[in-house]
């Protein structure tokens, strides 16, 4: 299914959800309590689904939708395979895997954000600790890396076979 099939399709059933629960309220003359709801997690990519579970697990546990943010990109960015972030991730033009991530959370419209980020699995974990412990919204480059290892993010080297070499150019390391 192509994304924009996805999105519709998506859309709609969420639609078809929300006309379901008011039509119940309304055919019940509104003093029933209102039907449960149910969590539902929506990406756009085909490694999405993975991370829509790990998101999903989060809530149902009545986890916060921050935390199943966190968690559900934690998969994407740990999935050599997925080759837009993370472990594995296209390298730039000198060969390293350099992340960007951002987070926000939504009643309070505090945000955190990381970019240029390099040898840290988890820029969405970093994001969200920027967003926790800073007066900042971004941090980048060597600054988002030594605040990552103060805060006790593993150094670790996230290119894979597959990935090495593919960004790097003539010159590059």
């Amino acid at each position: 299914m192509k994304r924009r099939e996805f999105l519709k399709t998506s859309l709609g059933l969420g639609i078809a959800g929300v006309a379901a629960g008011r039509w119940a309220r309304f055919a019940t003359g509104g003093d029933e309590a209102p039907a449960k709801s149910v969590p539902i997690v929506i990406s756009t990519w085909k490694h999405g689904v993975a991370a829509n579970e790990a998101a999903y697990a989060v809530l149902v546990r009545g986890g916060s939708a921050l935390d199943a943010v966190e968690q559900g990109v934690r998969v994407s960015e740990a999935d050599p395979k997925v080759t837009s972030v993370g472990f594995g991730g296209l390298p730039n033009a000198e060969g390293v895997v350099e992340l960007d991530a951002a987070i926000m959370e939504g009643r309070t419209r505090n945000a955190g954000a990381v970019a240029a980020l390099q040898g840290i699995m988890h820029p969405v974990s970093v994001a969200r600790k920027v967003m926790e412990t800073t007066p900042h919204v971004l941090i980048v480059g060597a600054g988002a890396k030594r605040f990552a290892l103060q805060h006790g993010f593993p150094e670790e080297n996230l290119l894979t076979p597959e990935s090495r070499g593919m960004g790097a150019v003539e010159g590059g390391e």
